[in-house]
């Protein structure tokens, strides 16, 4: 009895992983090494891989020694990062008020979870590591919850080597979210980011849950590399048979909200 209900158990679990998992498809990247071992990478996981993903080692990959960010030490920096995200790159290099930000910077500072975390990564694979810094938006993990209201990302910025702002250059590099419809440059709503190594090279991905307006962009993972001045698009893995609330549409319950841009005042 013991040991039937022990195979019980475990049956109950692997099914449970498998119906997590996901079958993906690559529409862009067939044949390319790191591209097909991403495929593998992305259909092993058993949590869906928008809002964080884990690059395992089984397929080559390496995810930066990331660690929580001093926000309340570097606060001159943050502020440059979230007037970046609300406002565009270009308005991101001046802050007109600089207490704009003060409660906001206060309640990330103050959160039990760390909310930005950065790595010193070689992001442009030249040789040379950059502080990176990478946000986390806890919003994200009821991205299935059609009442919520308020947009969520997960950017990446790359900051000077002293940590007081951004660097702008290379943070364009790796800001290959569309620019559509008048957004600004920095926006990232729906848009969430990862970096990792494969074979001693530096990518960086980016998660798209519909931000874009574009059908085809819609549930997938684009994987990047840096090189220099130049970021080329290597990799497009497209979800199959993704179901799942629509951000920026209504949902099918009535007491669902329009998902809203992401205000001023970022919200993590």
């Amino acid at each position: 009895m013991k040991r039937l209900s022990s195979w019980l158990l475990m049956s109950w679990l692997l099914m449970g992983s498998l119906v997590q998992a996901a079958d993906y498809q690559l529409t862009l990247g067939q044949g390319i090494d790191v591209c097909e071992a991403c495929k593998q990478n992305l259909e092993r996981m058993t949590v869906h891989p928008a809002c964080e993903r884990e690059y395992s080692a089984q397929f080559d990959l390496e995810s930066p020694a990331w660690k929580p960010f001093d926000v309340a030490g570097h606060l001159e920096a943050m502020e440059q990062v979230l007037y970046f995200l609300t406002a565009g790159s270009e308005s991101g290099r001046n802050i007109p008020d600089e207490s704009r930000f003060e409660d906001t910077l206060w309640r990330i500072s103050t959160k039990d979870e760390p909310w930005a975390y950065w790595a010193q990564v070689d992001i442009n694979n030249d040789g040379k590591a950059e502080p990176v810094l990478k946000l986390h938006s806890s919003l994200c993990h009821a991205r299935n919850d059609g009442s919520i209201g308020r947009a969520y990302s997960a950017p990446i910025v790359v900051l000077t080597e002293n940590l007081s702002g951004i660097d702008h250059e290379l943070t364009d590099l790796v800001l290959q979210n569309p620019r559509q419809d008048g957004r600004a440059a920095g926006e990232t709503n729906y848009q969430l980011y990862g970096v990792f190594r494969y074979k001693g090279t530096t990518y960086f991905d980016r998660w798209d849950d519909a931000g874009s307006g574009d059908q085809a962009d819609q549930f997938t993972l684009s994987i990047y590399a840096s090189t220099g001045d130049t970021t080329r698009k290597l990799c497009r893995l497209k979800e199959l048979q993704a179901k799942r609330w629509f951000p920026g549409l209504p949902c099918t319950s009535r007491q669902c909200q329009t998902a809203r841009p992401l205000p001023a005042h970022y919200i993590p």
